[in-house]
């Protein structure tokens, strides 16, 4: 098993815009969880090779001088990013990775390869994050327990609030599953000391994740499982998670890919 210090929580620099908000939400997830912080970028020529070492080896060094203590390190891959998923896991012990504020379609098809969380930075202002209070929406699908296990470590390690926004409707099979996934995380939550309560929400499977959107406002982060199956329609008019992060919600968001066997801390 890889030791704690093992696992590195990565900064995509390639691109710049609202980046600086990135590395300050990466910074305090390296700091909170006690991982590696490390400056990461994809390149596909040498003069891109070049330009990002320069640019990563300098936000590197900021880092390391006014956080000492922290392991920081930069990494610089060839190829398309979709196609450095695997390598980013299995050779790089990612565990996280932050990408900017919006989720462009050359971002989701490296997600739906991951087996680690994509962190959406949407704050506008350069304070120090305090991810104190956070939503999960609970639907039906078993994958959405990884969502809450992700609650688990903020609680534990960062003494987050974390609220079940629990999904109703209809359908007595589903609010059978949904009754299911809940008793299983008050379960789990119940171990640690972190605030933690459920909220019954409005809507269904199907719209708890936008009335989670919706109340994302009162919140610090919003966490959830993106699509699991992706239709000719959604390819066509996009996946509720990219609506979702795309939107104009000033609340960070951790996605997490349900196709994949999600990563574990390892604490």
């Amino acid at each position: 098993m890889k030791q704690k210090k093992d696992q590195r929580v990565l900064v995509w620099c390639n691109e710049e815009e609202h980046l600086k908000t990135t590395i300050i939400d990466a910074l305090f997830f390296s700091l909170k969880l006690g991982k590696e912080l490390c400056f990461f970028a994809n390149y596909h020529s040498d003069n891109e090779k070049k330009m990002f070492q320069q640019r990563i080896q300098l936000y590197a060094e900021i880092i390391k001088k006014d956080f000492p203590s922290l392991p920081v390190s930069v990494l610089l891959l060839e190829g398309k990013l979709s196609h450095l998923m695997q390598e980013l896991s299995d050779k790089y012990d990612s565990i996280l990775l932050f990408c900017g504020d919006k989720m462009t379609n050359y971002l989701m098809k490296a997600f739906y390869k991951s087996v680690f969380p994509f962190f959406f930075s949407k704050r506008k202002n350069n304070t120090q994050p305090s991810f104190k209070k956070v939503i999960i929406p609970i639907d039906f699908r078993k994958n959405t327990k990884e969502a809450t296990l992700w609650g688990s470590y903020l609680g534990r390690f960062a003494n987050s609030d974390v609220c079940l926004l629990k999904a109703t409707g209809k359908n007595t099979d589903e609010r059978h599953k949904v009754d299911e996934i809940v008793a299983f995380v008050q379960k789990l939550y119940s171990q640690f000391l972190f605030k933690f309560w459920v909220k019954d929400g409005k809507h269904n499977s199907w719209g708890i994740h936008s009335e989670g959107l919706k109340l994302a406002d009162d919140y610090d982060l919003l966490i959830f499982a993106g699509s699991l199956n992706i239709s000719a329609l959604d390819q066509l008019f996009n996946p509720f998670e990219k609506k979702i992060i795309n939107s104009n919600t000033q609340t960070p968001i951790l996605l997490i890919n349900p196709k994949k066997e999600l990563c574990v801390l390892c604490d």
